[in-house]
């Protein structure tokens, strides 16, 4: 995949997944099997152009610098604690 392709693909990922994550109780993480299945049916692939799985997607979060679901979810509330003050 191409490099731009990449990026708008990884900016549409995370976007469905803070969404998601948003929309979801504060204390309970979406598990990884409703992340996937928001992901397949939104028709949002890898980056090797393939669906969804639990592992691609914790494999993913991990290569862009998250511990999992869990870490993502820290890292935008520390981002909204740093934000009110930029």
């Amino acid at each position: 995949m191409k490099s731009a392709n990449k990026t708008e693909n990884d900016k549409l990922v995370f976007e469905t997944l803070v969404g998601l994550l948003n929309k979801s109780s504060r204390y309970k993480n979406p598990s990884y099997h409703a992340l996937v299945n928001h992901l397949n049916k939104k028709g949002i692939k890898t980056s090797w152009g393939n669906s969804w799985t639990r592992k691609s997607l914790f494999r993913y979060l991990q290569r862009n610098g998250f511990s999992g679901v869990w870490g993502l979810r820290k890292s935008l509330e520390q981002y909204m604690k740093l934000a009110k003050f930029i």
